[in-house]
């Protein structure tokens, strides 16, 4: 049956079911939806608190790169337009055109003088004779410098908007050319015209006001007006072609004001200029409308970029600089893996629990679903030809299901990919393919796909042919002939190189620290000794305060490398029982400079370096090196250095027995001006827990 435009199937086996069962069934699958409900909720909840706050962080590195992109090749563009304008002061300068101009002005624009005497007129008795005589050896000038310099046309406007001296070849001035003359004649400083195109190409005009002889530009009022045609459409294609280090889905576009609106300069494009569309709240008089931002690309196909704009010849042209979404949060994929695994772990139980509701209710109802799908089949053949054309070249894996998650089509990348013939494919759903976990995640992405209208992009971790792969998939709706979403078409990029390789850069990391704390304890056991101890509590106790996993990543790092920087001090001042000389003193607080040297150049992608340049900074700004106050600390930093005092007063030394761990406590509760009081407490926590005490035994042994 149909209802308001769209299939009905009526399962009555189904109902008939559901009416005859007992009402502990109800009530056990009602608790069971209510039970799984709730676990899908804090498995999407969860994750998505942890990766909103790392997202921020990559879009501010994605923010700066796109402003040095936009901002550099604008000012490259910038200095080229700079070359054209000097190249060109050569003409305008020229006392034998400025004494022409001035003539010519003299002879206020009216051309009736240049023309040949009448026999009975004395020839030298005219102005217009001599300029007569001038007009063919000016034009060769002309001409000269216009072939010599690469421009396309040249023309010398008086004050009326005529044209009286062109280049040899030059086409009719334009309306807009004329316009544009009138408008900058009179102005002294040198302007450019808008991009516009012509028989060749793309060009641009260059106006350059004419002054008299022998004056200076601050002197006289300009007497005429060159206007220099040169072409524009080989130097703007290499200025916003990509770059060999462009990241890929970066893209360049250059964008013009003009009175009727914007538009796209596109010199590789046939139509050379593309007008388009931007919101009026996001333009602003002041600045560039192209602040950064999320929005939708500016070519109209509707994806999501991030993108920025520099200014260029004030605000008539721009620098616009745009990213895919996609590209750009790709770092957010490892953590998106790692805070959706616990996730996929409860869909898999959820996907096995309704995969056997499932069977028990369609059991009957299998003859009726088949003669479905064969009516669904038949309305997609048509465009399965079409796809199978188009997609049977591409390398991504495209498919189409039908809103039931079955598979209609896919293309021959697809069924390699996942080491199945296309027709084995088809009719299978992404359970038989990927696996019921899979499968449940992506039945989520499915509903968003179909109740958004528009495209989605998600990322899975699968096992394809006995080997890991990380995909990037995109899903739009699929709309029928009645105008009714009928499927859904699935795009799978492989993106597993992208990950491997952060994997393998934080698999570096892990083993440099690794071989730095050896390092350390090769040098100075004790050192060694104490930095565990140190990242033991440091970590305990923000565990208790309920950090980030970014924070703790940060302490467990930072604490085991906080002591390297005193290797760089001698060991006997390090281990003297006499109180410290100020220079000895000195020299010791020195170590977080020291520190710096030696892990600067590394790249942990978290804040190590700060935390531990900050872990002597106290809360009264009586720390060092930097003399850091309050919140100016970070709360890494305020943990570790709390950590640190505590453990260096209860550890023993040659000179002297460890102070017990209360009254180290009480010790860091008298300095609250100085150490973060949640810290303290927490620690209080800790020492007074089951671990903490076995630690505090191991150092009393």
């Amino acid at each position: 049956m149909k209802k308001n435009g769209k299939e009905k199937f009526e399962f009555h086996a189904i109902n008939n079911m559901a009416t005859s069962a007992r009402p502990a069934n109800k009530r056990t699958m009602v608790t069971a939806a209510l039970v799984i409900g709730a676990l899908i909720l804090l498995s999407i909840i969860i994750p998505g608190l942890i990766i909103e706050d790392r997202k921020d962080d990559v879009l501010a590195k994605v923010e700066d790169r796109l402003e040095i992109l936009a901002t550099g090749r604008s000012e490259l563009i910038q200095t080229w337009l700079d070359s054209i304008r000097a190249q060109s002061d050569r003409l305008v300068t020229n006392e034998l055109f400025r004494l022409f101009a001035y003539e010519v002005d003299l002879a206020g624009g009216d051309f009736t003088q240049i023309v040949p005497p009448t026999p009975d007129e004395d020839p030298d008795s005219s102005l217009g004779v001599s300029l007569f005589e001038q007009l063919p050896f000016m034009e060769r000038v002309l001409t000269d410098f216009t072939i010599n310099s690469d421009f396309t046309a040249s023309y010398l406007f008086g004050k009326t908007g005529i044209a009286y001296l062109t280049s040899g070849g030059s086409e009719p001035v334009t309306l807009q050319q004329k316009q544009l003359a009138l408008s900058a004649f009179g102005r002294k400083e040198v302007t450019f015209g808008p991009v516009r195109k012509d028989a060749t190409g793309l060009v641009m005009d260059l106006l350059l006001p004419v002054l008299p002889a022998q004056s200076e530009a601050d002197q006289e009022e300009p007497v005429g007006l060159m206007l220099l045609t040169f072409p524009v459409t080989t130097k703007f294609g290499e200025f916003l072609s990509q770059r060999a280090l462009s990241e890929t889905g970066e893209t360049t576009r250059m964008v013009q004001m003009t009175g009727t609106g914007y538009q796209e300069i596109v010199p590789k494009d046939p139509l050379l200029i593309k007008s388009m569309k931007i919101k009026s709240d996001t333009v602003s008089e002041d600045e560039s409308p192209f602040t950064f931002a999320l929005r939708p690309s500016i070519n109209g196909n509707g994806a999501e970029v991030y993108s920025v704009g520099a200014k260029l010849l004030g605000k008539h042209l721009w620098i616009f600089q745009e990213i895919d979404q996609a590209q750009a949060e790709k770092n957010l994929d490892e953590f998106r893996n790692i805070a959706f695994l616990f996730a996929g772990l409860v869909v898999l139980i959820v996907g096995a629990v309704f995969l056997a509701f499932w069977w028990r209710l369609n059991s009957e109802h299998n003859g009726a679903l088949a003669k479905q799908f064969k009516e669904l089949a038949n309305r997609i053949h048509a465009q399965k030809q079409l796809l199978d054309k188009i997609n049977g070249s591409i390398a991504d894996f495209i498919g189409l299901k039908a809103v039931d998650g079955s598979y209609r089509y896919v293309n021959p990348a697809f069924a390699a990919g996942v080491g199945r013939d296309e027709e084995e494919i088809v009719g299978m759903d992404d359970a038989a393919i990927f696996g019921t976990g899979t499968a449940a995640r992506m039945s989520i992405s499915d509903q968003r796909a179909i109740s958004d209208g528009g495209a989605i992009t998600t990322n899975e971790r699968v096992f394809l042919n006995n080997k890991e792969h990380h995909l990037q998939i995109s899903k739009v709706p699929f709309v029928g002939e009645d105008n009714q979403v009928s499927g859904i078409v699935s795009v799978f990029r492989d993106v597993t190189e992208i990950v491997e390789e952060q994997r393998k850069k934080e698999k570096a990391v892990k083993q440099m620290v690794v071989a730095l704390v050896r390092a350390v304890e090769l040098r100075d056991p004790y050192l060694g000794g104490h930095s565990r101890r140190v990242s033991l509590f440091a970590l305990m106790v923000g565990k208790r305060m309920n950090l980030t996993e970014v924070e703790i990543a940060t302490l467990e790092v930072s604490s085991n490398l906080s002591q390297i920087g005193k290797l760089a001090i001698p060991r006997h001042i390090l281990n003297k029982p006499e109180r410290l000389t100020p220079e000895e003193v000195a020299l010791i607080q020195k170590h977080p400079e020291n520190t710096q040297q030696l892990l600067r150049g590394i790249d942990f992608d978290l804040p190590v370096l700060e935390t531990i340049m900050q872990m002597h900074e106290r809360l009264d700004g009586k720390g060092y090196p930097k003399g850091l106050s309050g919140d100016e600390i970070l709360v890494t930093a305020r943990i570790l250095g709390a950590c640190d005092v505590f453990c260096a007063r209860i550890e023993p030394r040659s000179y002297r027995h460890g102070l017990d761990p209360e009254r180290a406590l009480e010790i860091l509760d008298d300095n609250d001006d100085r150490y973060d009081s949640r810290v303290i407490n927490a620690l209080r926590s800790v020492v007074n827990s089951v671990e903490g005490e076995k630690l505090i035994a191991s150092i009393q042994q």
